[in-house]
């Protein structure tokens, strides 16, 4: 009889390099879990510094001064209550080109002509900065009674005048009137007599029914140097998990920013749970192909190695007795 020792078959992957992988603990596959998305985190934000170059390179918008619904509905590509939107520093002033440049020049961003700049209302550094559309740069005149605005001079009569027919683009002293202004195709009226004579913008939120300037608190056109950037790109939605947490939502969110955002947040914890499944699947039905080879490899050499075992021996016949064949 011939006996074989009971083999003991292990696979182990090739990627481990025949070697057992320690298991982590949970609270290490945790840190290391956190520790990969902290850093994916501050990587996007050094790409946003290295683009925007000012910091924090984002700006939270509190109410619905910007969006273009009556009803409180929020869009892509618009500035609505809750969004996130870039910051990008300025080299120069004459990198912002205001409504009545970009009507000339196409030049649009967030769904109408012309650039959306962040200032600081009265250079105040300790006030919340005011996010709006920059509609016309105005410079005083030497006379210190008027303004001129070069953009006026190259754009057609039907799109702007003022309520002083002896005003020119270069001598303002009445009231500007910009027609088929915006998403609402409103009249935007400016009345240079209540404004402060210096050089600066004028601006409006696309939602609100006047001019920055058209309060007395406010009556200085925005200055150069209050401007902190201009608005380029936007993470919808995202930003009313702060006005949540600090109680600053100023109007009410729009209901689809809401519900886009839940969706966003429930897809962004869901998203990492199931791709971690589906590669644990992976691997693991890797690891039975590779044990179910070896096991039926197993068995082939076992089936090999098996010893034959000896033919059985024909009896001889049994010896004639009395009365048998002689």
């Amino acid at each position: 009889m011939v006996l074989y020792q009971c083999a003991t078959v292990r696979v182990v992957s090739s990627e481990s390099g025949g070697r057992e992988r320690k298991k982590l603990s949970p609270t290490m596959l945790f840190l290391r879990d956190a520790g990969i998305a902290l850093i994916f985190v501050a990587s996007v934000l050094l790409a946003m510094y290295a683009y925007t170059g000012l910091w924090p390179p984002l700006v939270v918008v509190e109410s619905e001064s910007m969006m273009h619904s009556e009803e409180n509905v929020s869009y892509i590509g618009v500035i609505d209550t809750g969004d996130l939107v870039l910051v990008k520093s300025l080299d120069s002033p004459s990198e912002i080109e205001t409504y009545m440049d970009g009507y000339i020049s196409g030049h649009r961003t967030y769904d109408d002509y012309g650039d959306v700049i962040i200032y600081l209302p009265g250079g105040n550094e300790l006030a919340t900065p005011i996010i709006h559309r920059a509609v016309l740069y105005l410079e005083a005149n030497s006379d210190g009674d008027s303004f001129r605005c070069e953009a006026l001079r190259d754009i057609d009569d039907g799109k702007w005048d003022t309520t002083d027919p002896g005003d020119t683009w270069d001598r303002l002293t009445s009231t500007i009137r910009i027609y088929d202004y915006g998403f609402q195709s409103e009249v935007v009226s400016i009345d240079t007599t209540r404004l402060v004579v210096a050089d600066g913008y004028i601006t409006r939120g696309d939602h609100n029914d006047n001019i920055d300037q058209a309060y007395s608190s406010r009556n200085t056109p925005v200055k150069v140097s209050w401007v902190v950037g201009k608005a380029r790109g936007e993470i919808p939605w995202f930003g009313l998990l702060k006005l949540w947490s600090t109680d600053t939502l100023k109007s009410d969110a729009p209901p689809n920013s809401v519900r886009n955002l839940w969706i966003s947040m429930a897809f962004i914890v869901i998203g990492p749970i199931t791709l971690d499944v589906f590669i644990t699947y992976k691997i693991r039905k890797k690891i039975a192909r590779k044990r179910e080879a070896a096991i039926r490899e197993y068995q082939a050499e076992q089936s090999r190695m098996q010893p034959l075992q000896p033919e059985k021996e024909t009896p001889p016949d049994p010896p004639a007795g009395p009365g048998g064949p002689a």
